[in-house]
C-alpha cells in the first residue's frame, strides 16, 4: 500500500472522527449514526496505521491489491448506510402520508363543526 494512500486514510479517519465528535457535542446527530461514523473512522484508521491488516485481509479474501480492498470496504459501508437511510425515508414518507390524511380529516371536521355552530347561532337569533 502506498504511503499516499495511508496518509489519505489517516486524514479521512481523523477528519471523520473530529467532525462527528463536533456534531455530537452540538447535539446535531443521533447516537446510532454517530456510532456508525466513529466505527467507520476506526476502520479507516486501522487500515491506514496498520497496513499489514489490509495485506492480511487481501490474502484471506482473495482481493488483488490492498487499495482495492480498502475501496471495497468503503463501498460496502456506504451501501449499507444508503440502504439504512432508504428504509428510514420510506418509513418517514408513510408517516407523513398518515399524518397529512389525519390533518385533512381534522380540518374537515373543524369546518363542519364551525358550520354547525353558525347554523345553531342563526336559529337561536330567529327565536
Amino acid at each position: 500500500m502506498s504511503t499516499t494512500l495511508r496518509i489519505l486514510l489517516l486524514i479521512a479517519a481523523g477528519s471523520t472522527a473530529i467532525w462527528i465528535l463536533y456534531k455530537i457535542r452540538k447535539l446535531k446527530v443521533k447516537m446510532e449514526d454517530a456510532i456508525f461514523w466513529i466505527f467507520f473512522a476506526v476502520i479507516l484508521f486501522v487500515l491506514g496505521f496498520f497496513p499489514e491488516t489490509a495485506y492480511w485481509l487481501t490474502g484471506k479474501l482473495g482481493v488483488i491489491s490492498p487499495a482495492n480492498l480498502i475501496f471495497l470496504i468503503m463501498i460496502f459501508f456506504m451501501m449499507e448506510k444508503i440502504f439504512t437511510l432508504s428504509i428510514l425515508v420510506s418509513q418517514l414518507e408513510e408517516k407523513v402520508t398518515v399524518l397529512s390524511a389525519e390533518v385533512a380529516l381534522r380540518s374537515h371536521q373543524m369546518k363542519d363543526d364551525k358550520k354547525e355552530e353558525e347554523k345553531t347561532a342563526a336559529e337561536e337569533k330567529k327565536d
